[in-house]
């Protein structure tokens, strides 16, 4: 997984993007048929705006399940020192982007 470094969704000061933030994604595979949910995969980061102006990371490359069983992708975030919580579900196990729009 990685980010576009052009693409924030939030000025500091919003929300949970405060100066010095430092933010970590995991993700995991979800079979609507099955109603399993893989293990998280191991977590990305921590990362950190280097300009210190913007929060809400546009992910990219985020991995798709290679046995094809899932039906979704849900994408996991935490902040230093808080706990993970689940920001999205992707409904599908294509989509390789996605735009950390959740305050």
């Amino acid at each position: 997984m990685g980010y576009n470094p052009a693409n924030f969704a939030y000025h500091m000061g919003t929300g949970p993007w405060v100066p010095g933030y430092r933010v970590s994604y995991a993700i995991s595979f979800y079979d609507a048929t099955t109603g399993q949910e893989s293990p998280r995969s191991a977590w990305w980061g921590p990362k950190t705006d280097p300009k210190r102006l913007y929060g809400g990371f546009g992910l990219i490359r985020i991995p798709v399940d290679p046995t094809g069983q899932a039906t979704a992708r849900r994408i996991w975030r935490r902040f230093e020192g808080e706990n993970e919580r689940l920001i999205h579900e992707i409904p599908d196990n294509v989509t390789t982007k996605y735009q950390d729009d959740v305050l």
